[in-house]
């Protein structure tokens, strides 16, 4: 066989490829992403669930930094599987950065629980008035292997110019789920994010009573 037959042969393969994968995409269609998104949702905005436990007034929070672990900076939902090992979802993603969603949905149900709207989220302008500052740093914020969604953080409450700390503590909380669900994970994640708000937001109450009430000076 010549070098130009063959060069002839390799060409007609070619082009019944092509013609065969075209044929192929217009019968089947293109191959679907597989990819499912999730986020995480207030506990206050289920149905059933009270708007406010308590009124704090004019109460102001500055809400920040919120920082969660540089291994969660990533689309993936994560899974730890064992102490040592976390495992990526192929399939499974956030569909925002997961810091700033879990700052979002904390400062929501911190609002439901105080009774205020006035959560201002990190960083604030300096001729800002805050009363408060609740700073979060997350150790730990994914599903393990058995489906239980798991929250470690440490948090810290400051006066209104943050100069002085008023109360630090580290919560430790779990909610249970469907091993193998992430409908039910971030459903569970969003829940325990509830929890850590009302751990906070009954502190902040506590802190509060015992701060001596300055008259705000009208604008």
């Amino acid at each position: 066989m010549t070098s130009k037959i063959r060069l002839l042969y390799f060409c007609a393969i070619c082009a019944s490829a092509i013609a065969a994968f075209g044929c192929a995409t217009l019968l089947f269609g293109s191959a679907r992403d597989p990819s499912k998104f999730y986020i995480l949702t207030p506990t206050s905005d289920a149905p059933g669930t009270a708007s406010t436990q308590s009124s704090s007034g004019g109460l102001t929070i500055g809400l920040g930094p919120v920082k969660l672990p540089a291994y969660l900076d990533r689309p993936e939902v994560v899974t730890r599987a064992a102490t040592n090992r976390l495992e990526l979802s192929k399939n499974d993603r956030w569909g925002e950065s997961l810091e700033k969603n879990f700052a979002r949905v904390l400062a929501r149900d911190l609002a439901a629980q105080l009774g205020t709207q006035q959560i201002v989220a990190f960083p604030w302008y300096a001729t800002t008035t805050i009363d408060l500052q609740v700073q979060v740093e997350v150790y730990r914020f994914e599903t393990d292997a058995k489906g239980d969604a798991q929250l470690s953080a440490k948090w810290t409450i400051r006066n209104g110019d943050g100069s002085k700390i008023l109360y630090s503590a580290e919560s430790n909380l779990s909610q249970p789920s469907k091993p193998g669900d992430p409908t039910e994970a971030a459903a569970a994640l969003s829940r325990v994010t509830g929890d850590l708000s009302r751990e906070i937001a009954n502190m902040v109450q506590q802190v509060r009573s015992q701060q001596p009430q300055t008259p705000r000076r009208s604008s």
